[in-house]
């Protein structure tokens, strides 16, 4: 049987796209819109203009029923997918909720597991790395570094947050850390065991293996490296030409 090959024009350069989790839809991320397409047939379901600025990052919750948006406005939003779809098309339907606690523009987002219940990582140039609460957007962290950091992720068991910084450094902050505070700073001169240290130039993506052993970097050195997250060294480095 032919594939139906689909092409979708969009109307700028698309700055961030993401697919959900179980195949059905596409989101791109054009100037300040967030464009969201059905699969199955190319149909443009919404566009939702709540942010300000340039998008930068999008994600969607392991379960497709909620996904988040970073833009260069300093805004984090969360969506429910269900309202989107159910939104009169004369009507922009509101976010779930509004995250305003940045600064400086949103570099990257990522959600834990558990559907709506799951927590979700934000980053963003302001030098801080931020912990939220979907269900309730209740922030439960904030870390403070000494560069801006443009990368996050959570391991599966979300034991530690991984930060990606601006002069090529990799910050592993343990998320189970005793006492509680809701405000750190990562000093990096005291915190000499948490520190991925190879890259010579900006980390922009992060991601780690399911059992949390592996952790996968790439940079703006033209290289991705693949670190033991142990004992935080490099097993391998792949080079690129760009």
């Amino acid at each position: 049987q032919d594939q139906l090959q689909q092409k979708i024009i969009c109307p700028g350069p698309v700055t961030c796209l993401t697919a959900s989790p179980n195949g059905l839809y596409i989101l791109a991320g054009v100037a300040e819109s967030i464009y969201l397409w059905e699969v199955s047939n190319g149909n443009l379901l919404a566009i939702l203009n709540r942010h300000y600025q340039d998008l930068t990052c999008l994600c969607f919750t392991d379960d497709s029923s909620h996904f988040l948006s970073g833009a260069k406005d300093c805004l984090a939003l969360v969506w429910n997918l269900y309202s989107v779809l159910q939104a009169e098309p004369s009507q922009i339907p509101d976010p779930r909720h509004v995250w305003s606690r940045h600064s400086l523009p949103i570099t990257d987002l990522c959600c834990g597991f558990g559907g709506p219940l799951a927590r979700a990582a934000t980053a963003s140039l302001d030098q801080t790395a931020k912990l939220w609460e979907i269900s309730s957007g209740e922030l439960l962290l904030s870390v403070l570094f000494d560069v801006g950091i443009m990368a996050v992720t959570l391991d599966l068991s979300e034991y530690h947050m991984f930060c990606g910084g601006m002069d090529g450094s990799i910050f592993q902050v343990d998320l189970f850390a005793w006492p509680v505070q809701r405000d750190r700073t990562f000093q990096t001169e005291r915190e000499n065991g948490k520190v991925f240290k190879g890259h010579r130039n900006q980390v922009t993506c992060l991601s780690v293996s399911t059992d949390g052993s592996l952790l996968l970097s790439g940079s703006h050195d033209e290289t991705v490296r693949l670190w033991d997250v142990q004992s935080k060294q490099c097993l391998k480095t792949m080079n690129h030409k760009g």
